[in-house]
């Protein structure tokens, strides 16, 4: 496979307006391309790093082309993966990344532009230490909204640490499945058979940080029997705080291949009921084909749209988890596309979905127990426009919670409670996904 074209193929249907996400895609090549550890890394870092740094990209080639925008869309994309190679990835010599990006346009049936692409890139190439010393500064360039809206919870310092942290790679957090082992004999296990870098993760129970390579991780046996599963930090500690007991009837809403039921599951030690709910069939059965490898049998998934119905069989819950569908804001190193899929327009119809969940499913919850709202954004109309329309509509029937004292370890608890209130965990606090979330109690 050709990982320059592979990640033209991408890009180029990203660009062109397709609602797609890269890891789809990239982990769809990787899977059926027999590419080696090196290519895999360089296809993603091409695909993921193209579309976190298009702006300076842009900009780079208008240096050369002042009417670059009239150029055919997918020559502009030969463009950028040239010029991403000569600013950022400085490990390929000027002349290979020139030729390559050169055979790229000959591959793409963009023959009437090869000589162009070569002359600019040529260009680029004689003043590559520039644009490599403005890369070394370069940070996320955030939509004007979005940044004007995080900067009342941050300082000038940390908006400058949370955007410099989004153009790194995603950290890749494990999450040790105590149903068959501990984190001690798998990070042994780890280590000594595969010699995979894994750390300890202390402020958060059995989730590991991991420096390996994401296929290598799942090819070792350990992951193929379940002894662990890859699960981001923040959605992690999302589930820490919902705090499922073992015994309880859980309600868990907008589930999806199920990262956050099954730890659920195993922090309940296998023992009650979970019933999670998606609108998406194939997701479902890669949840069930998941409990199944990790010893799980509590778990019983359902399809429903859950603004519109669920079964009376399921009032009278514990716990209810609302893993509501949002813009995904707080994804933006993993997923930088989101810049290009979203508006803040969207904002508005993904908080009125959110309010329908949350309302609808706070009439299974028994007495006494707990609704827990979460998404991975920050944005206005997803966080506290929610919560304050939520909270307008119930009245008196239900009370804010928090952690219990010995719940959270202490270095956690003040980084992630926003306002004694609710939950908030930036992108730039661990390296992880940002995540708003929020708890009350049926009285």
């Amino acid at each position: 496979m050709n990982v320059r074209l592979e990640a033209f193929h991408i890009l180029n249907r990203l660009f062109r307006g397709e609602q797609i996400f890269l890891d789809k895609y990239y982990s769809s090549s990787i899977k059926t391309g027999q590419l080696s550890n090196s290519d895999r890394s360089f296809l993603v870092q091409l695909v993921r790093g193209i579309v976190k740094f298009y702006p300076q990209l842009e900009e780079i080639a208008s240096t050369y082309l002042p009417k670059l925008k009239n150029l055919p869309k997918k020559v502009q994309i030969i463009m950028y993966l040239g010029l991403f190679q000569l600013s950022v990835d400085t490990r390929i010599p000027d002349y290979a990344v020139v030729s390559e990006t050169v055979e790229l346009a000959r591959l793409t049936n963009s023959h009437p532009w090869i000589k162009l692409i070569n002359a600019v890139l040529r260009k680029a190439a004689t003043e590559r230490s520039r644009w490599c010393q403005e890369a070394e500064h370069w940070n996320m360039i955030l939509p004007q909204w979005l940044e004007g809206y995080w900067k009342k919870f941050l300082t000038e310092q940390e908006m400058n640490q949370l955007k410099k942290s989004l153009i790194l790679p995603p950290v890749l957090y494990l999450r040790v499945n105590t149903l068959k082992t501990n984190a001690q004999r798998l990070l042994e296990a780890l280590s000594k058979k595969y010699s995979l870098v894994v750390h300890s993760y202390p402020l958060l129970p059995n989730a590991l940080r991991a420096q390996s390579d994401y296929t290598q991780l799942v090819q070792t046996d350990e992951y193929q029997k379940g002894y662990f599963s890859i699960h981001d930090f923040s959605s992690q500690v999302m589930v820490h705080l919902f705090a499922p007991k073992p015994g309880e009837k859980i309600l868990d809403i907008g589930c999806g291949s199920g990262g956050k039921t099954l730890m659920m599951a195993q922090i309940m030690k296998n023992q009650g009921r979970i019933y999670a709910v998606d609108v998406n069939q194939e997701k479902l059965k890669t949840l069930d084909a998941l409990a199944r490898c990790q010893g799980i049998d509590i778990i019983q998934t359902m399809i429903a749209d859950a603004t519109q119905f669920l079964p009376q069989e399921l009032l009278n819950v514990d716990r209810v988890f609302v893993d509501a569908p949002c813009s995904g804001w707080g994804t933006l190193r993993r997923n930088p596309e989101i810049q290009i899929l979203r508006n803040e327009s969207d904002n508005k119809s993904f908080a009125e979905k959110q309010l329908q969940l949350l309302s609808h499913t706070s009439a299974f919850v028994k007495k006494s127990g707990i609704i827990f709202y979460c998404v991975c954004t920050i944005t206005p109309e997803e966080t506290e426009g929610v919560v304050e329309a939520f909270e307008g509509q119930v009245t008196k029937a239900w009370e804010v919670t928090i952690p219990e004292e010995n719940q959270l370890q202490t270095d956690l608890k003040p980084i992630i409670i926003a306002d004694g209130k609710s939950f908030m965990i930036w992108p730039h606090h661990f390296h992880s996904d940002g995540f708003f979330g929020k708890a009350w109690r049926k009285l």
